[in-house]
């Protein structure tokens, strides 16, 4: 850290002298400017802003004494060293009591300016330190009281802080207002990615997101008195508590956030919206219903806002469930394509009706469903275990998709393969499968493949994708996928600047070093080696 070092006397010898006694540059300082009278000095200090001042006690216009009030005034952190040539006692007396660091009589020795800077320096360097102390100390105090006040926010919501307690009676204070909404949010994944967050992209999203309702909770009429509201974090997803007079705020309020964090994230954003209560004590009413709300994301779509509203599932007999189960295994049977996609339409658009708002009742009900139908499709002769179909996996896959919409869509693909199966048993079927593997790792070669997660895509089993693949291939699947990485690695290095690590990442490997190993395996010659032979 360079000193800055202002330098005042109206004797210009003084000066100039003040300049060569001492190696400024080798002892880390740079003298900024100088001043010949009071006026000229105080609006060097205004301009310059020195951390050291060394400056006669007696000028024209204004006083060296002068000026050292001021600084004070304005709270200026500059150390000042006063030279003079009277040596009266009061002078540097009344100098010292303002705070001067020294006080020295001209002729001024070489050693007494050094020391008096070291001085002043060394006083800036453990001001600097306990300020960087107190600056830590106010941030861990911050950080504290905020983790705090959510804890408290998360039982408040939760409806296990009493009202009688202190923490209750603070928050009521904070938060004070006519009505009080819930709002729950649950961010969608990134553009393009495959579904999976690293560690430092979920704290990059968390702290943007924190941003975003910092600042849209700090805007004038957001929530509490002077523009306050709050939040915090829920496991996935994040509680918004919005205080309030105007009936529709929080919904304005939840248009803001999603048009924001749509906007300025690039992400989708699903919220949503309980009722306004009266009282805190009855937040955690609010709270449910938000939660009840954000659940229906999954039945009306993603990137939503959803205003909470009492469900009544319709009701639907197990009886009619098992007309339509059996519309399907016997449009099947009759290897009628078309009408059996339309007897599933029927079935699942029952199966929505009677476990609507409840994910996990969507997804077993329609597990169970494809699962009967497979049974009954097992008794008129289809050998579906032959073909490595993996009920067990199925019903992994069919809870992973994040909408009904969604995963009905990958049944009525399923469907369709189990038509191919029961319609053409002389081999088209698997030419057919091999086909959406091959290209589903056309599609994926950047990401993370592995023989579990494509077999997972086909419905087999791994053991026996794996066998299924190397029938039809002849290579086993993870050469295959290296070969078809090392083709797109090659098309990269002829067609793009790229260095190695980003091609090594835009096909698949997360290691540059290996990725140089496989290619030489394969293709005789190092990634540049092969660049420059195209090159030359």
């Amino acid at each position: 850290m360079t000193i800055r070092v202002l330098l005042a006397d109206d004797e210009p010898l003084i000066l100039k002298g003040l300049r060569k006694l001492l190696p400024w540059e080798e002892l880390g300082v740079e003298i900024v400017g100088q001043a010949c009278d009071g006026d000229e000095l105080d609006e060097q200090i205004r301009l310059l802003r020195p951390d050291v001042l060394i400056s006669d006690i007696s000028m024209p216009r204004k006083s060296g004494i002068d000026v050292l009030r001021g600084i004070n005034e304005q709270g200026l952190p500059v150390k000042v060293v006063f030279i003079s040539a009277y040596q009266e006692f009061s002078y540097a007396k009344e100098a010292i009591s303002l705070g001067a660091v020294e006080y020295l009589i001209k002729p001024i020795e070489r050693e007494q300016l050094r020391a008096a800077l070291d001085k002043a320096m060394s006083l800036i360097r453990e001001e600097g330190e306990e300020n960087r102390r107190k600056d830590k100390l106010r941030r861990m105090e911050t950080r504290q009281r905020t983790e705090e006040k959510r804890e408290a926010l998360s039982r408040l919501a939760s409806g296990t802080l009493p009202a009688g307690a202190d923490l209750y009676a603070r928050l009521e204070a904070e938060l004070r207002a006519p009505f009080y909404t819930v709002l729950a949010l649950e961010l969608g994944q990134l553009e393009d990615a495959s579904g999976r967050w690293t560690e430092t992209e979920r704290n990059l999203v968390n702290f943007a997101v924190d941003n975003v309702l910092g600042e849209l909770l700090a805007e004038p009429g957001s929530g509490a008195e002077g523009g306050l509201g709050t939040f915090f974090a829920k496991q996935e997803r994040i509680v918004v508590i919005v205080p309030h007079s105007e009936a529709g705020r929080p919904y304005e309020l939840a248009q803001d956030i999603k048009a924001k964090i749509n906007d300025y994230l690039k992400l989708n954003v699903s919220i949503g919206i309980g009722l306004a209560v009266r009282s805190l004590g009855r937040l955690a009413e609010s709270a449910q219903q938000a939660e009840q709300a954000l659940d229906m994301k999954y039945f009306e779509g993603l990137n939503k806002l959803l205003p909470y509203a009492a469900q009544a599932s319709a009701a639907v007999a197990e009886s009619e469930l098992y007309t339509l189960r059996s519309d399907v295994v016997q449009s099947l049977a009759e290897r009628n394509g078309k009408r059996a996609q339309e007897a599933l339409h029927k079935l699942l658009a029952a199966v929505r009706r009677t476990t609507e708002g409840n994910k996990g009742l969507a997804v077993a009900t329609a597990f169970s469903s494809v699962l009967s139908i497979v049974q009954e499709l097992q008794k008129s002769g289809v050998a579906l275990s032959e073909e490595g179909f993996d009920l067990q996996g199925l019903q992994t896959r069919l809870g992973q998709y994040e909408t009904f919409d969604s995963m009905a869509q990958g049944i009525g693909e399923l469907l369709g393969e189990l038509a191919e199966v029961i319609g053409n048993r002389t081999g088209n079927r698997d030419k057919m499968l091999l086909a959406r593997i091959k290209q589903h790792i056309e599609r994926h070669y950047a990401d993370e493949l592995t023989l579990e997660s494509v077999a997972a895509v086909a419905f087999m089993n791994p053991y026996y994708f794996s066998a299924f693949f190397k029938k039809h291939t002849n290579e086993n699947f993870k050469a295959y996928v290296t070969e078809v990485r090392m083709r797109h690695a090659t098309q990269l290095l002829s067609n793009t600047d790229l260095l190695m690590y980003e091609v090594a990442e835009k096909v698949g490997y997360a290691n540059a070093r290996h990725f140089s190993d496989v290619f030489k395996k394969t293709c005789g010659m190092l990634p540049n080696e092969y660049r420059q032979s195209l090159r030359s």
